[in-house]
């Protein structure tokens, strides 16, 4: 069994209770050395690695532009939790959809003008959007 085969085989079980070798099990060659997915990993570890860095808007050391983006399916309903988020509040514009907003709600967030406000017609719906950029 070539060692492709052997992944497939072995990558359907879900549990060890539902994996069956039958007969003695041999286990494949060693990839070769010039093995075309072996020299890419090979690669990968030494030439590619990623450097995992997580950093939140509220915590930058240097000034940034940055955008807040999110589908907030009512912002009537989250406005008061936008209002109290730090990520939110450090940002540089925050670009909110489904807004569900007709033109008289107060979507006011203090530090931040609205730019851009597309609402509702008669009937609260998944529609709309509302830019906000910080004063």
């Amino acid at each position: 069994m070539t060692r492709s085969e052997l992944y497939v085989a072995c990558s359907r079980a879900t549990k060890a209770s539902g994996l069956y070798l039958i007969g003695d099990f041999v286990p494949p060659k060693p990839p070769e050395r010039n093995d075309a997915v072996t020299m890419m990993f090979k690669s990968m570890r030494s030439e590619r690695m990623l450097k995992f860095s997580l950093e939140f808007p509220e915590e930058a050391q240097e000034e940034r532009f940055s955008i807040m983006f999110d589908n907030v399916q009512s912002l009537n309903k989250h406005i008061s939790d936008i209002k109290c988020d730090k990520t939110f509040l450090s940002s540089s514009m925050i670009s909110l959809v489904e807004t569900w907003t007709q033109p008289s709600d107060n979507l006011e967030i203090e530090g931040f003008k609205i730019v851009h406000r597309c609402n509702c017609d008669d009937v609260r719906k998944p529609f709309g959007q509302i830019i906000y950029l910080k004063k």
